[in-house]
């Protein structure tokens, strides 16, 4: 393979679990999965100068442990020979998919299940690596309002669609990867189907206007969802009004065309990667006696939590990766958990690009990501709450965001 020059494949895998199984995403939620309302996918792409080799791999799950995706990129390691730092593991963070990882998230993995996904999705890696032909490289950003909506207040989101389109040299399309930044929770708590939700049908309407393989890459989303408050998804199982597959279509479509429409334009450069593993402080746990009044609340939305703390309250910390990708010189940033807006606002302004693509829920996703510090003193679902999802003893710490956007900025210049 020649250096300098630069090559690019994609493959697809269905990772679509048994109809039957815990579905995550809401603790309201305890019943199984009723049917397959569309197919959950893992999608990759591999990308190479010929001397150095990236691949991103993002699958329709709601989250993967940090060890999970390590052990992907092990696996794939194995299989291909390509450096474990140098594989990206994402997942969508659909709420209408199988439980995956050990805190639930409202569910109970199985443990078949996320075997078998795991080797779907190092097989999607491997197969696009193998698909690796010459290629070029197009980049953009769109723009799209009033899709995402931020929850804890304010009017602070995320507009941007950034894309970056992969062509053979003849103009064959080969993969369009896109992100925008906004939950998969068009379908809410009382939903039973397996679905890839919005994200999914963004990627289809890509790909049936221009072809190739549409890998959509989650934003910075911790605090942007379609526009409701944490707690209607928390407690109660009603249906809610605009909770559909119909508005799940209209978002999916609005996001496909806002990455339809941006202008791009073709660049060249090397290929590199610079990732590093950061170890993510947590909060001191309750005390027993805390954790049993909760166990004894009358709703018991947290018992099964408060229970589990009681017998062991787990580690103090988390070990995630940050990771800087760059194809032909484009820089795409992977951060870990559920990272909230603030990380990618503050990344395009720091490195002066405003089209950088920011990913979250890559390389382990234990939890939320709050950032800056001052969401902790106006507390919320987030702080207070969500750690219970993810099976935590507490939030991280302030000093978590701090340390990830360290990280992040420091490999963006280590990577050029």
């Amino acid at each position: 393979m020649a250096v300098n020059r630069l090559f690019a494949g994609a493959a697809v895998a269905d990772i679509t679990p048994p109809v039957g199984g815990s579905l995550a995403g809401y603790a309201a939620r305890t019943s199984a999965s009723t049917t397959v309302h569309d197919p959950l996918l893992a999608t990759a792409v591999a990308v190479s100068d010929g001397a150095t080799t990236s691949i991103v791999i993002s699958a329709d799950l709601i989250a993967l442990d940090p060890d999970t995706t390590r052990r992907i990129a092990r696996d794939l390691h194995e299989r291909t020979g390509i450096p474990e730092e140098r594989v990206a593991v994402a997942a969508t963070h659909t709420h209408a998919g199988p439980a995956v990882t050990r805190g639930g998230i409202g569910g109970v993995a199985d443990p078949r299940y996320v075997q078998d996904a795991c080797s779907q999705i190092v097989g999607a890696g491997a197969a696009a690596l193998d698909a690796l032909a010459p290629a070029v490289l197009r980049r953009g950003c769109g723009t799209l309002h009033g899709v995402a909506h931020n929850r804890r207040g304010g009017t602070l989101t995320d507009p941007a669609v950034p894309v970056v389109r992969l062509e053979r040299e003849n103009g064959e399309p080969i993969a369009t990867v896109f992100s925008h930044a906004c939950h998969p929770v068009t379908l809410g708590p009382d939903n039973l189907q397996i679905t890839a939700d919005w994200p999914g049908y963004a990627r289809r309407h890509l790909e049936s206007r221009i072809g190739g393989v549409a890998v959509f890459l989650q934003g910075c989303c911790g605090q942007l969802n379609t526009g409701h408050t944490a707690l209607d998804s928390l407690r109660g199982t009603e249906p809610r009004p605009g909770r559909t597959f119909e508005a799940a279509e209209r978002t999916g479509t609005l996001v496909g065309e806002a990455a339809l429409g941006a202008a791009t334009e073709p660049v060249a450069g090397p290929v590199s990667v610079a990732a590093t593993r950061v170890e993510l402080p947590l909060g001191d746990p309750l005390t027993p006696g805390e954790l049993r009044a909760l166990a004894d609340e009358p709703d018991g939305v947290w018992a099964g939590w408060a229970l589990a703390q009681l017998a062991d309250p787990g580690p103090a910390s988390v070990e995630v990766q940050v990771a800087v990708h760059r194809w032909g010189g484009v820089p795409l940033v992977f951060l870990p958990c559920e990272p909230f807006v603030e990380f990618a606002v503050e990344l395009r302004a720091a490195l002066g690009d405003p089209g950088l693509l920011v990913a979250g829920y890559t390389g382990g996703v234990p939890g939320y990501l709050p950032y800056p510090e001052t969401h902790y003193d106006e507390g919320g679902y987030e702080i207070c709450e969500a750690h219970r999802a993810y099976g935590l003893r507490a939030a991280f710490t302030p000093d978590a965001g701090r340390l990830v956007m360290a990280a992040a900025q420091a490999l963006a210049g280590e990577a050029v």
